[in-house]
């Protein structure tokens, strides 16, 4: 049985965000990659609880700016990290990142 939809009906869908396990799906996908990439562990491990600069998580990581840039922009968009002008610190979701290194 083929239902025809009307055009309202095909808007509600295209506007409706994920659902609660597709969100939770996608926070577990995140979280696998942020973990699977060693670099983003160093990164994770060296800012620590309590937070560090930029300049500090370079050269404890040992990676460059550019680098550091990329793999801060993954955290943050997954709402792993904030870097409020030169200082890294985890957020809660961070935080628990860091207790599963």
């Amino acid at each position: 049985m083929n239902k025809n939809i009307s055009d309202d009906e095909l808007e509600d869908i295209m506007m409706r965000g994920p659902s609660a396990r597709e969100s939770k799906t996608g926070d577990h996908d995140m979280m696998f990659k942020a973990l699977g990439n060693p670099v983003r562990r160093k990164i994770i491990v060296s800012i620590g609880t309590f937070g560090k600069s930029v300049a500090e998580v370079m050269k404890e990581t040992g990676v460059d700016r550019s680098q550091l840039d990329y793999q801060l922009d993954f955290l943050n968009k997954g709402e792993y990290t904030v870097v409020d002008e030169d200082i890294c610190r985890l957020t809660d979701k961070g935080l628990g990142l860091l207790s599963n290194i």
